[in-house]
């Protein structure tokens, strides 16, 4: 099914506020958090979730000249969203953010999403400053947003009445209607 001209509109303005543009002066430094956390499966290199990469050094990456393409142009949202604080950098809060999707996604809400990746368990997201950043995405209210950790995951947003209404219209309560009409239409189930 073709993206409606809403979903495609999102889809775009995503692209350019969140993965078109990097934040200015504001450098990995120290943190190579995402050169453990992810799961990397390309051509070039290949490495499991939780592995720290064979090229890292503990401060930086040892082909950072040669990188593959997909190592130069990933950067996590600490990078690319301004209105993620100084202290919210990866290494400093424990939570990593970045935008994933699935394809095909095990659920409508898996296509485009928020993704908070813990770095060394569940509790780093009960830390003040990780619980604030997770809201912020949340109030912010666009993208479905998940809690990840050890390759498991949660939805968090929406909530579980309002993600079972989305999926399921007929069972929605009155006052979650409004709601659901809006998430359907983003994530094109009508």
């Amino acid at each position: 099914m073709e993206p409606s001209s809403g979903n495609r509109q999102l889809q775009s303005t995503a692209r350019q506020v969140c993965l078109e543009r990097l934040v200015p002066d504001r450098e990995c430094g120290g943190c190579v958090v995402c050169c453990k956390i992810l799961d990397i499966n390309w051509p070039e290199l290949r490495k499991p979730a939780g592995v720290l990469c064979p090229h890292n050094t503990g401060r930086g990456c040892a082909i950072y000249a040669t990188r593959p393409d997909e190592c130069r142009t990933w950067f996590c949202l600490w990078r690319r969203i301004d209105e993620l604080p100084e202290h919210a950098r990866p290494d400093r809060i424990g939570v990593l953010f970045a935008i994933d999707g699935r394809d095909p996604p095990r659920t409508p809400f898996e296509k485009f999403y928020i993704v908070a990746r813990a770095i060394n368990g569940w509790h780093d997201f009960s830390s003040p400053q990780a619980a604030a950043a997770v809201r912020m995405f949340v109030d912010e209210g666009t993208w479905p947003v998940w809690q990840s950790f050890g390759g498991n995951k949660r939805l968090i947003y929406p909530h579980k009445e309002l993600a079972d209404a989305v999926i399921n219209p007929a069972t929605a309560a009155e006052h979650l209607k409004a709601q659901v009409e809006t998430w359907r239409k983003r994530l094109d189930l009508d």
